[in-house]
């Protein structure tokens, strides 16, 4: 959530674990807090591989890349969690058709998952493309916000005539 480490609280980003961690160490290799990964887990971006009876939240090395994905998106990109959410979903399609092709699945399968596959992905795109011309604009705004104030602080910066 919005809850921040520093950089240098943030442990080394080591490989993924090849066994199940607890949501302590998860979040630690993820640098977030367990609360940010059970926010997560709540509203569906995220699941543990496994709860043990008393609640114990396990996570497995793709669920641990998967949250690692989730931050990079939300620090790198400054993606919402809404927009993190469409590409997730769209990696999970990109999945199941890699999985299919591997499984060696009927070709109509794999025609059908390679095409809502490439439909999410243009989708995607196309969602990128708008949020980067809408960045595009309000960066020009700004530009030009600071054009008009550099001007203001050069008139500024004259003496005054009389």
């Amino acid at each position: 959530m919005g809850e921040r480490r520093t950089a240098a609280a943030k442990p080394p980003r080591t490989a993924t674990p090849r066994t199940t961690v607890r949501i302590g160490e998860a979040a630690g290799l993820c640098s977030v807090t367990t609360r940010t990964l059970r926010y997560w887990e709540e509203i569906g971006l995220l699941s543990p591989n496994e709860q043990r009876h008393g609640g114990e939240r396990l996570y497995s090395g793709a669920e641990v890349e998967r949250a690692r994905r989730i931050r990079e998106l939300q620090e790198l990109l400054g993606f919402s969690l809404a927009e993190i959410r469409v590409v997730l979903e769209t990696d999970d399609l990109l999945d199941k058709v890699r999985n299919a092709y591997k499984a060696n699945a009927r070709v109509e399968l794999q025609r059908r998952l390679l095409a809502d596959a490439l439909e999410a992905n243009d989708a995607l795109l196309a969602r990128l493309d708008d949020t980067l011309t809408r960045v595009k604009e309000f960066r020009a705004e700004r530009a030009e916000k600071a054009k008009r104030m550099r001007a203001r602080a050069a008139e500024l910066a004259q003496p005054p005539q009389r």
